[in-house]
């Protein structure tokens, strides 16, 4: 799931870069990359870590699920934002804040496991 998670991760990263990819195909694939990274953070849960670099490889798959739990949030709000109605727009700032909350834990999660041993150079 953990590659298949990275795999989306880069089909993201051009669908970003193209002009041409909508912001429903963004989301989608943001979605996608969720369920992946879930379930490679619930698989990896299960398993006992003897070592440093298994506590290492556990952060790692927590800080890639909840950055893509803030890509999903950040571009459903970017959908929900085009409504034309006052319950979308608020919808919107909703999926907004759950998308900061989610890349504020992502980038704790980040730093923990940047500064956790095993280090690599």
């Amino acid at each position: 799931m953990q590659a298949l998670g990275q795999a989306i991760d880069v089909q993201l990263g051009l669908a970003i870069d193209s002009p041409k990819a909508t912001l429903a195909a963004k989301r989608s694939l943001a979605c996608e990359m969720v369920k992946c990274w879930q379930q490679a953070h619930e698989s990896i849960a299960d398993i006992p870590l003897l070592d440093g670099w298994g506590e290492k490889h556990r952060l790692f798959v927590k800080w890639k699920h909840m950055e893509a739990k803030a890509a999903a949030y950040y571009y459903h709000a970017l959908i929900l934002d085009k409504g034309n109605t006052e319950k979308s727009q608020r919808a919107a700032v909703a999926a907004l804040q759950s998308a900061e909350e989610s890349l504020r834990e992502s980038r704790a999660v980040c730093e923990a496991f940047h500064s956790t041993s095993p280090f690599s150079s």
